[in-house]
């Protein structure tokens, strides 16, 4: 409409072949893409002094989604006004550590002893899909959170027509 190009948020997501592809080229790439100069270059520069260089990327990915799970577990709030109860933050922290063990083992297994990647790629989605339900879904539903947005869609609607029937 105005002329503008807006990049793609997703890329596929579905065919990622891990974790750390799923997080880092596929998934919320807006996101990653102001985490990353924001959080992950300065935290590697700061842990190559502390791990030395091989090792350096480990505490810059667990800082990330230490952050970004903070980031979610104040969106969640702002947007249900129920208290924190971590659940978010621990979703991102597991994940986190699941992306640093991925890079663990890309630098300690050889290449050709690695899973092949439609296996690793099964098992990185259906590892998103458990702890999602496991840490996202279930506190959204026991709060009520599908009802409310329903409530709150119906009255929207009811204004809607309010406004044009005039």
């Amino acid at each position: 409409m105005f002329g503008l190009e807006i990049e793609p948020q997703f890329h596929e997501p579905y065919l990622s072949t891990s974790l750390q592809v799923f997080w880092g080229r596929k998934w919320n790439l807006m996101v990653t893409s102001i985490l990353r100069p924001t959080v992950y270059y300065p935290m590697r520069r700061i842990s190559t002094r502390l791990v030395g260089s091989r090792w350096t990327s480990l505490p810059a990915i667990i800082t990330v989604f230490v952050v970004s799970g903070l980031m979610h577990e104040l969106m969640y709030y702002y947007v249900t006004r129920v208290a924190p109860t971590w659940e978010m933050t621990w979703f991102f922290i597991l994940h986190g550590v699941a992306v640093a063990a991925e890079v663990v083992v890309k630098k300690v297994v050889p290449e050709k002893m690695r899973l092949h990647s439609v296996v690793s790629g099964a098992l990185a989605m259906g590892f998103l899909a458990v702890t999602a339900i496991w840490l996202l879904l279930l506190p959204l539903m026991r709060n009520d959170v599908d009802e409310k947005a329903i409530g709150e869609y119906c009255k929207l609607m009811d204004l809607l027509k309010g406004l044009l029937t005039f």
